[in-house]
């Protein structure tokens, strides 16, 4: 795997203004089936095996390892790891120092932050269905 991006990927893609407002060098993911993935900042780290929205987008420090999904407009900033089989969706965000793993799925405008740790269950913004979370 192979995140370092060079000078000249800089030149080739420039910056990138994201949905937070925040600009920064990014790039598009290429999604493992082949198809344009969404925008990934210079800092933030994203598997190959994962797949990224064209609208979704990974900012800061944010990593997406493992098998991952992000749809729809869904973001993954600030440290947040979202990994294993995790799935964002719907206009979800995942942010500060959060983890969400195993076969969790985010969605419906939820916004996971703090030390939130989510390793299984539905959570949207209205209520978590099912699963575990512990806040540190």
């Amino acid at each position: 795997m192979n995140n370092k991006k060079t000078f000249c990927d800089r030149l080739r893609y420039g910056t990138h203004t994201f949905i937070d407002g925040s600009v920064s060098y990014a790039y598009r993911h290429t999604n493992p089936d082949g198809s344009v993935g969404g925008w990934i900042a210079e800092t933030a780290v994203v598997e190959e095996n994962c797949y990224i929205s064209e609208s979704a987008e990974v900012t800061e420090y944010a990593q997406v390892l493992g098998n991952a999904e992000l749809h729809d407009i869904s973001i993954a900033s600030g440290f947040a790891i979202v990994k294993d089989d995790a799935k964002l969706l719907d206009w979800c965000r995942v942010t500060d120092n959060a983890i969400v793993c195993g076969d969790a799925s985010i969605g419906g405008g939820a916004v996971v932050g703090g030390k939130s740790y989510i390793a299984c269950g539905i959570v949207d913004e209205e209520k978590i269905y099912s699963g575990l979370i512990r806040k540190a």
